[in-house]
Formats: structure tokens, C-alpha cells, sequence
């Protein structure tokens, strides 16, 4: 992965191992404050001597995105050294996965960097893998007060990271306030939390999927960490059977949004991993209504694999069953999207039909539904070039979306490709300003790919004209279709 100019943010990605928190965060993790690290002498410029440890594959890959964003910027071990006050050698031992930084260090150097919060994700990440694994390989034990202090250091690095995100110092005081707030009310009988709790995590699931259409990657996701966080060690404590599956059924929504903002900031692995948690979840919940939807959600981002991810919609339509609902509505919508992009038009067009036809069999007040689903439509006679069509569509998506929402620009984007069909220089030159009208947090890997309709339609003459150059290079390592 390409990395951008030195202070140019790649991404904030913050949940990529809160997964399965219950367990306190063990001695050797990412929190260590300095006053815990052993030997230690004064911080400007002389050398911190950490415990001796094993290096890990999650440490190692945090070493090397600080090489190189350290690389990118044109720095030395020393000349970095010298700007966030820690030693050139400690430094060094970080960039080999040889030793783990403590939080205050990773926030120094993510803001010397202009790493846009990558460096707290990764050591987030390589931090939360040490915790779970730690508490997998020990037994159970009462609570201490060195397990509280260890707990406290968890929270401490997560609304640590979500500060960084959110670039302020709120995110600790709301989170303290949240702590507060699920220390009062009766817990259920025999469950660690309180129906509030579970009611409370699944409205503020919704609250996150609607920021998603507002906000960058990176911030959602600071939030869902925070909200997954409180939740997830639930999870692993014995409850009565009615709350394991509501938990479940709270924690597959969390996991599922998280999946898509890995898989928007151009992070499959993660994303997969958690699109894998998700349909676990959705299962333990037992409830086939939001299995088969979140498997078309799912299917909804991935349908710019390279792999099949029909067998996915095929699952979800056997979930929603034949009745006319919305589950069954949104599988099939999908399904039109996944085989416009595979070039098989004639066959979306069929999906499509009888999406609508199902849509058109729900009651009038069903919530949820957008009569008539213009997004399909757009995205689908736009790839079979039926311009009429196609622009009918995203003309009334343009009354429909507000200019902050990211569909508008999705639309624009849609509109530019149709373009493209009769005015490759016009059509690439309207996709050039829709992205120079976003934010460059907002150029996520569904927008990036999304202006790959417009190259995707363009004749071969038209690929060396200098707008259609400049929106390649813009779309380079973004998720082709």
C-alpha cells in the first residue's frame, strides 16, 4: 500500500483487535507507562531501557509502518529522535518489534509523522492481540487490584486513540461519563448487564450506521471501538441463554460496521476477519432476519472482489425465504449490484426487476425502504449504458441526499461514469471535481472504486487523454471491479 506525502492522513482504523477484551491487558502490553518500565532514566535524549521482549508479528508490522512513515518523511533515527524526545535506539528497538512503545510515545510519533492515526491502530491492535492472548493462556483468577490497574491502562489506551481521532479532548470524558452511567441500574438475573445496557448499545449501533454516511472511516470507527469495547467482554461471561442472544444480536451490528469501515480504509484482512465474527454472531442470535441482512451487507462492500461473493446472497436469500420482506428486497438488490459489475447486465436487470417487484408487495409505512431504490438502479443502467435511465435515477437521488451525505457524491460519481459513455474527457473531468470536492478522509476504498466506473467505461483512445491519467493515478491500489 502506497503511502501518502509526509502529514497527509492514510487512515485512523482503531478497532482492528478489540475483539474479546474481557481479559485485562497483561503487563507487557502498549500501556506501560513510563513510571512501570524498568531502569528508566530521564526521557530527553537518553535511553529508556524496557524489559527484554519477544518479538511478535503484530509488533514487527507496527515496526514497519514507522519505518515507513518515518522513511516517507525523510527522517533519520536521529532527526526523529530529537523532535518527540525519545532515544534514536529506542526508537530503533520499535522499528524491529523489539520492544513495545507506550501510548504517550505512539501519540507523539503519529503526530510528528502526519501517520493520520495508523501508528495508534496498529498498536492498538498489537496490543489488544496480547491481551487476548494472555488471558487465554491463564486461568481465571479473582480480580486484583493489579488486574483493575491493568483494566484502567486498557480503557486508557482506547480513549487515548479515539482522542486521536476525534482531535480533541472530549472522547476520555465521555467515555468516563459511560462508565458511570452502566454502573447504575439493576443488572438481569444471573447476566452481567442491565436491559438498558443491551437497549442502549443497539440505538447507539443505528446512531453509528447513520454517521457512516456523514463521517470519514476513521472516525466511525474510533467510536465503534469505544462502544465495542464496553460491550465485548459481555460476551464471554456466562449468561441466561435470552441474553446471549441479545448481546449477540447488539455485538453482530457493532461487528459488522467495523468490517466496513476496515474494508473502506482498504484493510481486507481486517475486514474479513470481522465480516467472519459477524455472521458467527448474527447466528448465536438466532434471529434469520438479521443473518440474512447483514450477509447483504456484507456481500454490499465485497462485491468489488475479485471473488465470488454470489454464494454469500445466495445464503441471505435462504434466510430471508420467499415471502415479499425487506431482507428478501435487500438480498436481491445486491445481487443486481454484484452482477453489473461483473459485466453480466442482462442478468442484473432480472435482479433488479425483481427487487422492485418485491419492494413493491411491502406496505407503504414498511421502515427502512427508499421507493424506489435509486442507488441500484443508478449503479446498474449505468454499467449497462442506459443513459436515460441512469440519469432519471440520479436526478432524483440528487433531491433526495443532502450535499454532506456520501451518496451525493456516489451519484456524482455514477453520473460522471454515464457521461463517460459519449464524453470521456467531460465524464473523467466531472469525477475529478466530485473527488476534489470531498475531504481526502472521505476518499475511502468504496468511493476510490466507485470512480472506477467512469475508467471502466472509457474506450481504449480515451485512456491517454490527461484527465483520464489523473483519475487512474487517483485511483491506484483501490479495489478494482
Amino acid at each position: 500500500m502506497a503511502l501518502p506525502a509526509c502529514g497527509v492522513p492514510l487512515y485512523m482504523a482503531l478497532a482492528g483487535a478489540i475483539v474479546e477484551v474481557a481479559g485485562s491487558v497483561r503487563q507487557d502490553t502498549l500501556c506501560r507507562t513510563h513510571a512501570r518500565a524498568t531502569d528508566e532514566t530521564d526521557r530527553e535524549g537518553s535511553v529508556i531501557r524496557q524489559s527484554a521482549l519477544t518479538s511478535s508479528a503484530d509488533w514487527r508490522d507496527f515496526g514497519r509502518v514507522l519505518r515507513a512513515h518515518r522513511d516517507q518523511c525523510g527522517l533519520t533515527l536521529r532527526d526523529l529522535a530529537g523532535r518527540i524526545a525519545w532515544h534514536h535506539s529506542v526508537i530503533g528497538k520499535w522499528e524491529l518489534g523489539k520492544n513495545r512503545p507506550p501510548v504517550e510515545a505512539v501519540k507523539a510519533l503519529d503526530a510528528e509523522l502526519g501517520a493520520g492515526g495508523e501508528l495508534m491502530a496498529q498498536a492498538l491492535h498489537a496490543a489488544m492481540t496480547d491481551a487476548d492472548q494472555a488471558r487465554k493462556s491463564t486461568v481465571e483468577a479473582k480480580a486484583s487490584t493489579q488486574d483493575e490497574d491493568e483494566d484502567m491502562e486498557r480503557r486508557r489506551l482506547i480513549q487515548g486513540a479515539a482522542t486521536v481521532a476525534v482531535g480533541g479532548a472530549v472522547a476520555p470524558v465521555l467515555a468516563a461519563l459511560t462508565d458511570a452511567w452502566q454502573t447504575y441500574g439493576p443488572r438481569i438475573s444471573g447476566a452481567s448487564v442491565s436491559q438498558e445496557m443491551i437497549d442502549d448499545w443497539e440505538d447507539a449501533a443505528e446512531a453509528h450506521f447513520e454517521r457512516s454516511y456523514y463521517d470519514p472511516p476513521a472516525v466511525v470507527l474510533a467510536a465503534l471501538a469505544v462502544d465495542y469495547a464496553n460491550l465485548a467482554p459481555h460476551l464471554n461471561r456466562a449468561q441466561p441463554e435470552a441474553v446471549e442472544r441479545d448481546l449477540a444480536h447488539a455485538a453482530a451490528r457493532y461487528s459488522t460496521l467495523i468490517a466496513g469501515e476496515w474494508y473502506n480504509l482498504g484493510n481486507k484482512r481486517e475486514a474479513y476477519r470481522w465480516w467472519k465474527r459477524t455472521r458467527t454472531l448474527a447466528d448465536v442470535s438466532r434471529d434469520t432476519v438479521q443473518a440474512s441482512v447483514l450477509r447483504s451487507w456484507e456481500a454490499s462492500h465485497r462485491r468489488y472482489d475479485d471473488g465470488d461473493v454470489l454464494p454469500l446472497l445466495q445464503e441471505a436469500r435462504r434466510l430471508a425465504g420467499e415471502r415479499p420482506s425487506l431482507t428478501l428486497f435487500s438480498a436481491l438488490r445486491v445481487e443486481a449490484q454484484v452482477l453489473a459489475m461483473k459485466g453480466r447486465t442482462s442478468e442484473a436487470i432480472i435482479a433488479l426487476n425483481q427487487a422492485e417487484t418485491v419492494l413493491e408487495g411491502l406496505p407503504a409505512q414498511t421502515p427502512g425502504t427508499v421507493r424506489p431504490d435509486w442507488y441500484t438502479r443508478s449503479l446498474v443502467y449505468t454499467l449497462a449504458g442506459d443513459d436515460r435511465r441512469a440519469d432519471e435515477a440520479q436526478d432524483a437521488a440528487r433531491r433526495a441526499y443532502d450535499s454532506g451525505h456520501i451518496m451525493s457524491a456516489v451519484f456524482e460519481l455514477h453520473r460522471a461514469a454515464a457521461q463517460a459513455h459519449t464524453d470521456p474527457e467531460q465524464g473523467a473531468q466531472h469525477a475529478l471535481r466530485t473527488l476534489d470536492g470531498l475531504p481526502v478522509e472521505r476518499r475511502n476504498n468504496h468511493i476510490l472504486s466507485d470512480v472506477q466506473f467512469t475508467l471502466a467505461v472509457l474506450p481504449e483512445k480515451a485512456h491517454a487523454l490527461p484527465a483520464v491519467r489523473e483519475l487512474r493515478a487517483l485511483t491506484v491500489g483501490a479495489q478494482s471491479f
